[in-house]
């Protein structure tokens, strides 16, 4: 007797919700701890010179780490490695692991050498109008040296993470950032005041962090039967697969660093606290991205490349089709609500210390833009894990190659009038141009073009984001937002606005009978009853 395909997707869906759960929980302490660390510095060093020249110098190892290890590697390593695994044995997955893990290391040792030879370069390229004051310059060029190294320790957390999510394990890679913010804040507090130059501190604070997240992973490799040896991976046969894979991956994720290379080195030109600004926005809308969407995107990552791997294309529609629904019936609303709400969010977590009210305002508006993107960036993540999972890597390239000509060329457009929401704006604009393309080369794919749009799903989700949106408008008026968080009545507006407008919307949804927000119900009940 074979099982029912309607009780395998119930399965399957329960499966990637846990899976999920688990994401979600982990990156929730883990973003709130980001916010805690960017709430520390924000509140001791404000939003000057001083600042700006972390956050630059934090963002050029950033970057490098997605070109490396954490945007394509993982990418394009978690599908070879599940095939060999179902084809092979876990034994030959394991040896394929662990000559990828020599790779990474070799890889990222040079660059980070590299990286601290011409940092001087490298700052230039990231933020060439730091040139024209001295001093910010040379604090940047000596915070990126400091935190180069960080780049092999991160790298190696994003192997871990390819190993033990294609093994049903996502604790521990979800858990890694969370130690990387108590370095920070650690730092902040324990190693910047015995330093003349305290921001060095905190460049401690991430190497220290850094460490920590390593370490972590090491029970759950062992767990799974992992080594953390790495191998010889030269004349490797699935090395050269993987590298075959990731030429184009590594264009692609290259495209889009170039962007914000672009995009940061046209805010390193504007007025001195603008760079932190569009830091500290982008940082917010990411907080709901890495929180829900991507959770979800990373638990469905593992069951994509294993449909893909036996070419079962029925359950490749219905776990897109159940991903896709799920990541939108949270950020929907989530751009609604940082649209509407967010001069009050700002104000409640920056205004205090050195952030003031026109620091709250430029932060504020800058978020709006980048909550425009929120929907796009979602499905853009779910739709290139797609084509990772199918080893189709050139067209995620063919479409960043467009869309950063859109967005740089939109992004320096607006920046001369609009300043930094103008480069955010531009940003969205080029965002939901490349989901378009990728939606439109999605569609090519015979198999593909069958129905797994939730359409009636999303429609319901917009009007009840709408809804949503009018009861926070309307709960923000009640706040007194220029006093911050220093008003006992403006904690309970921003409690009510929030609390209310979840309520709202998951209300509305379970009115609507919307299938997704009825499948999460039966779920948390069936947990309940456990």
């Amino acid at each position: 007797m074979t099982s029912s395909p309607f009780k395998n997707n119930t399965e399957e869906s329960g499966r990637i919700l846990k899976h999920a759960r688990t994401v979600t929980i982990f990156t929730l302490l883990s973003r709130i701890l980001g916010a805690t660390r960017d709430l520390v510095i924000a509140h001791v060093f404000g939003a000057g010179w001083i600042t700006d020249a972390f956050v630059q110098a934090f963002t050029i190892p950033n970057v490098l780490r997605r070109l490396t290890a954490e945007g394509s590697m993982t990418l394009a390593f978690l599908p070879l490695y599940t095939e060999i695994r179902e084809r092979k044995n876990p034994e030959a997955a394991r040896k394929f692991a662990a000559k990828t893990l020599g790779l990474v290391l070799a890889a990222t040792t040079m660059l980070t050498g590299l990286g601290i030879i011409f940092s001087s370069q490298l700052v230039f390229l990231f933020a060439a109008g730091f040139a024209s004051s001295p001093e910010k310059y040379e604090l940047t060029v000596l915070l990126t040296r400091v935190m180069f190294p960080y780049l092999i320790f991160v790298s190696l957390v994003a192997w871990a993470m390819g190993v033990l999510n294609a093994e049903g394990r996502f604790a521990a890679p979800a858990a890694a950032p969370i130690l990387l913010n108590i370095g920070i804040i650690g730092a902040a507090f324990g190693i910047s005041p015995l330093l003349d130059e305290p921001i060095i501190g905190i460049g401690v604070g991430v190497l220290l962090g850094g460490i920590a997240q390593i370490l972590i992973q090491i029970p759950s490799l062992r767990k799974v039967g992992q080594s953390f040896k790495p191998k010889n991976f030269l004349n490797d046969e699935n090395i050269q697969r993987l590298l075959k894979l990731l030429g184009p991956s590594l264009l692609g994720v290259a495209v889009y660093q170039i962007n914000i290379i672009v995009l940061r080195n046209l805010a390193s030109f504007m007025p001195t606290g603008q760079v932190t600004h569009y830091y500290n926005a982008s940082r917010l809308s990411e907080l709901t991205l890495g929180v829900f969407a991507f959770a979800i995107t990373s638990a469905s990552f593992p069951e994509l490349s294993q449909h893909t791997a036996s070419e079962n294309w029925e359950k490749i529609r219905s776990t897109l089709r159940f991903s896709m629904s799920t990541t939108l019936m949270v950020v929907v609303p989530a751009c609604m609500g940082l649209a509407v709400a967010a001069e009050a969010i700002v104000s409640m977590l920056y205004l205090h210390g050195a952030y003031a009210w026109s620091d709250v305002q430029n932060t504020a508006l800058t978020l709006q833009a980048f909550a425009l993107s929120i929907p796009a960036v979602a499905m853009i993540r779910l739709q290139t894990s797609v084509f990772f999972s199918l080893k189709d890597t050139r067209t995620p390239v063919k479409v960043s190659l467009f869309s950063i000509l859109l967005t740089g060329l939109l992004g320096w457009w607006w920046s001369q009038s609009l300043e930094i929401f103008g480069l955010a704006l531009g940003l969205a604009a080029g965002t939901w141009f490349q989901w378009i393309l990728l939606t439109l080369f999605l569609l090519r794919q015979n198999e593909l073009r069958k129905n797994w749009w939730p359409l009636r799903s999303v429609l319901l989700y917009v009007l009840a984001s709408a809804g949503m949106g009018v009861f926070a408008w309307n709960s923000g008026e009640f706040g007194l937002w220029q006093n911050g968080p220093f008003l006992i009545h403006n904690w309970l507006v921003f409690a009510g606005l929030l609390l209310g407008s979840a309520l709202l919307y998951g209300l509305l949804l379970l009115v609507f009978r919307e299938e997704q927000a009825l499948k999460l119900k039966n779920h948390l009940l069936n947990i309940n009853t456990q």
